[in-house]
């Protein structure tokens, strides 16, 4: 009787903690695709403004 109590137990610890792993890894990603995409923006406003000051030379 304890060793299937004990069975349940250890998977539910396995499922819960697999999700809570992926969880944890997809927020990793989106943090570095958000830094990625923060930094072309900044990229693309600079070349922009090089542009604009040459166009007033």
């Amino acid at each position: 009787m304890m060793g299937k109590s004990l069975m349940t137990g250890v998977s539910v610890g396995l499922t819960v903690g697999a999700a809570a792993f992926e969880l944890s890894r997809r927020t990793q990603r989106s943090k570095r695709k958000l830094k990625a995409r923060a930094g072309k923006a900044l990229r693309s406003v600079g070349d922009f403004m090089d542009e604009l000051s040459d166009m007033f030379r």
